[in-house]
């Protein structure tokens, strides 16, 4: 999804997108790392900030609510990045089995941040410019990889070395993937994944010459690719910014699923 803005109007509007393109159908990632963490000063009202996981239950309320195109639950994904005043809660936040249970959540670890572990060095939490306070940062990897041992989350996204291999990296800064991960996106950008079932390729399973028919899979390759570049096409999107982005990099990704029933197949 967007940039979302550190602003109450902007957090529910964006919250309104996500909801409309749940409801079509569509998972949703996110980066809360631009909200401000809990205690902030909110000027003009006298008021503390609650803080990016608040707003996270808003969206896992909502996502509660929406059923993905009315027939499946709905996928997320929220990511903060390492920095973060608030990120210690959301390494926890997954052990509460009551929260954010249509979330799948990762950390944004960038490149200074792994030099800082390396050298066993003290590491800010930084929001605007501001230093909230600093931690060492194997204390703070260790807490990452213990409620990844024990809850299976959170996940981690090397964020720095995503960007730097991204080979449109100069039209484009990237914070976040799809609900699943297996596609790191720009902001409203849309993945369409497919994949080939290599399973119906082996020819004579079981048998001692069976084998996978690779010059089928090689023109199956073909057709899909030109099927999923159709798709971009045809597809109604949620919102303009999704169709813009969509049709502008064309992005698509083919995949391969029966690989294990394809090798027993093969002997």
């Amino acid at each position: 999804m967007g940039t979302i803005p550190d602003s109450l109007s902007g957090i529910f509007e964006h919250l309104r997108e996500a909801a409309v393109t749940m409801q079509q159908g569509g998972g949703v990632g996110m980066d809360f790392s631009t909200i401000r963490p809990q205690g902030a000063p909110v000027r003009g009202v006298g008021a503390d900030a609650s803080g990016p996981l608040s707003f996270m239950d808003c969206w896992d309320s909502m996502c509660r609510t929406v059923h993905s195109a009315g027939q499946r639950r709905g996928a997320m994904m929220g990511c903060l990045r390492i920095d973060h005043p608030d990120i210690e809660a959301f390494i926890d936040a997954k052990r509460d089995p009551n929260r954010l249970r249509n979330f799948n959540i990762s950390v944004l670890v960038t490149d200074a941040f792994m030099a800082a572990l390396g050298a066993d060095a003290e590491w800010p939490l930084v929001f605007a410019g501001e230093t909230y306070r600093t931690v060492r940062a194997r204390d703070l990897w260790r807490k990452l990889m213990q409620a990844t041992y024990d809850c299976a989350e959170p996940g981690v996204i090397f964020v720095d070395r995503v960007n730097h291999q991204n080979n449109l990296a100069h039209c484009e800064t990237i914070s976040a993937s799809n609900p699943c991960g297996e596609q790191m996106l720009p902001p409203y950008g849309a993945c369409l994944l497919g994949s080939i079932n290599l399973a119906k390729l082996v020819d004579r399973p079981f048998e001692p010459d069976a084998a996978l028919d690779e010059e089928a899979l090689a023109e199956l390759t073909r057709t899909a690719v030109r099927l999923m570049d159709n798709v971009i096409d045809i597809s109604r999107y949620p919102l303009p910014q999704q169709e813009a982005e969509a049709k502008a990099k064309r992005r698509i990704g083919l995949g391969v699923t029966g690989l294990a029933a394809a090798l027993l197949f093969c002997g």
